[in-house]
């Protein structure tokens, strides 16, 4: 059966209520597309880059999640988002890169830490940020089995691998993926590739802002196809994916093994 993603290609600002905002927004105009599901990008409660990103880091149950719910009910759709998760007292000089998957009646469904940390090309995100220790272990979704990875995990693909092999028939990596050269070449290979070794959707939604993040969200089904391609701009995405292919592609071409080689 096919369903309807949406993915926000949207930036985030340092100010949480603002980013409710956009979220409505964007949230309303994906109802209207039918869609089940609107992703947002990593870093959406909060920009990284704000003053108070770990001062003002919350709770799963805090108020961002809590409002965040309330939409999702409103407009009955599943959403994916990225916050800004406070940690204990040992460690409040740095917060948790955490996804959010709330389901359409506003509960709580699944998150992830992430837990590959950008310290690359001149960036040091361990320095706010404390890495997740477990992989997302995929949920049922109303398109099909769902993994979850953010941003600099796409370039890990034993996270996909174990997901694939815990029975994912997609995976969506919302992202923060910063602009410089090659890496838009880098980042649609990169999801095109854990899309083909596992036979399942690959699905990125990242930022846009013009000094920092891409955009460029990109989508490929089982077999490499590219399905939706972002611009280097704000948008809405539309990506249509029939689960069904993931199995037909493991059918076709078992390159899936049941153990971790």
């Amino acid at each position: 059966m096919t369903q309807t993603i949406a993915l926000a290609q949207c930036s985030s600002g340092n100010l949480i209520e603002e980013n409710l905002q956009k979220a409505t927004i964007y949230m309303d105009k994906a109802r209207q597309g039918g869609a089940f599901l609107i992703v947002f990008p990593e870093y959406f409660m909060m920009a990284y880059n704000a003053p108070a990103y770990v001062k003002e880091a919350q709770t799963l149950d805090g108020p961002f999640v809590s409002r965040m719910k309330e939409l999702a009910r409103s407009y009955h759709l599943w959403t994916l988002f990225g916050i800004n998760e406070s940690a204990d007292d040992a460690h409040a000089d740095k917060c948790y890169n955490t996804l959010v998957l709330i389901d359409s009646s506003g509960q709580l469904k699944g998150s992830y830490r992430k837990t590959h940390l950008f310290d690359a090309f001149h960036w040091k995100e361990s320095d706010l940020t404390l890495p997740g220790t477990e992989i997302f272990t995929p949920i049922d979704t109303p398109a099909g089995k769902l993994g979850l990875g953010t941003c600099f995990d796409l370039r890990f693909p034993e996270l996909a691998r174990r997901q694939a092999q815990l029975g994912a028939q997609l995976i969506i990596y919302p992202a923060a993926w910063v602009n410089g050269e090659g890496k838009d070449v880098q980042w649609k290979t990169l999801l095109a590739a854990r899309a083909i070794e596992n036979g399942m959707y690959a699905i990125g939604c990242s930022q846009y802002t013009p000094d920092t993040y891409m955009g460029k969200s990109f989508a490929s089904d089982p077999f490499g196809k590219v399905i939706a391609e972002g611009g280097f701009r704000e948008e809405l995405l539309f990506v249509s994916v029939d689960c069904a292919q993931s199995d037909y592609a493991r059918t076709l071409i078992p390159s899936l093994p049941s153990e971790l080689l």
